[in-house]
């Protein structure tokens, strides 16, 4: 079950919907709202609020957000629950650099089978329309799904199951960063002229050609969501610095202490000091 969902997270055929099991039809819906970024990076996903929403126990809710970890879009801490994981710049590097490799094998492989001619054929409007969304306006999420569908359809003509297991994999741990990328409307003209240029390559059964330009697509889409990382990085306001903890006062048994009512702590009594203030005594009490 579990390995299944991993599959089909994100992109799920409506067909395949129709058989999913209650977790995985919770892990497709919270892997779509993360990669489509409705979800932010370090927000928690809280069991009891996502039972209540799908009318469900605890149990499938469970078991949807660990298909979820294990395809790579949360983690799963002790104590703070399921967190949308968040994905560092070197990450999504690495993560790219395996994608190129793979989806320039899988260019490859289609070039040279038999049915390349078909292939392109059948491809040929989807990637026309993809053209044509780069020149509406408006048009920067349509066109994300287009090519992600455009991208499952050259994986699902793969035979190999490994790589193509490998490649969906690697589709749901990318979607998102493929939004991000995306979102530049030269970079979506630079991506639907790759696609064309590839089918092209399949259409005369060039593997040479469809490898490198398969490659070279996937590796500038990674340059392209690293750039929108680092610009988030910077429209994110500071996080709340804590003072270091040699500042902050402590007990004799190492615990932090926390003072009295009345009681003065040892910094304010330095500063009280230092700024030539009389340091107020501690209230004495009376018991009963």
């Amino acid at each position: 079950m579990a390995r299944k969902m991993e599959v089909v997270a994100v992109g799920m055929p409506p067909e395949s919907a129709l058989t999913a099991t209650m977790p995985e039809r919770i892990a497709r819906v919270l892997a779509q709202r993360i990669t489509e970024g409705r979800l932010d990076p370090g927000q928690r996903l809280v069991e009891a609020n996502l039972a209540a929403e799908f009318g469900v126990s605890h149990g499938p809710v469970r078991d949807a957000l660990r298909a979820l970890e294990r395809a790579g879009l949360v983690t799963i801490a002790p104590y703070r629950g399921a967190i949308v994981r968040e994905v560092s710049a070197r990450e999504v590097t690495e993560m790219y650099q395996v994608r190129a490799a793979l989806v320039g094998l899988r260019a490859r492989w289609i070039a040279e089978d038999v049915a390349h001619g078909a292939f392109e054929t059948a491809l040929a409007p989807r990637v026309a329309a993809l053209r044509a969304l780069t020149r509406a306006p408006g048009s920067a999420d349509a066109y994300v799904e287009a090519a992600l569908a455009i991208n499952r359809a050259f994986t699902e003509s793969v035979a190999n199951p490994w790589l193509r297991s490998m490649l969906e994999s690697l589709s749901i741990q990318t979607a998102r960063y493929t939004r991000l990328g995306l979102q530049d409307a030269s970079r979506r003209r630079e991506s639907a002229a790759a696609w064309n240029a590839l089918l092209k390559a399949i259409g005369v059964g060039d593997g040479d050609a469809a490898e490198r330009i398969a490659r070279a697509n996937s590796l500038a889409l990674r340059d392209a969501a690293i750039r929108a990382l680092e610009e988030r990085a910077v429209a994110r306001p500071p996080a709340m610095v804590r003072p270091p903890a040699a500042a902050r006062p402590r007990a004799a048994n190492g615990k932090r202490a926390i003072p009295r009512a009345g009681q003065e702590t040892p910094a304010a009594s330095a500063t009280d000091a230092a700024g030539g203030r009389r340091p107020r005594r501690a209230r004495p009490t009376t018991r009963a």
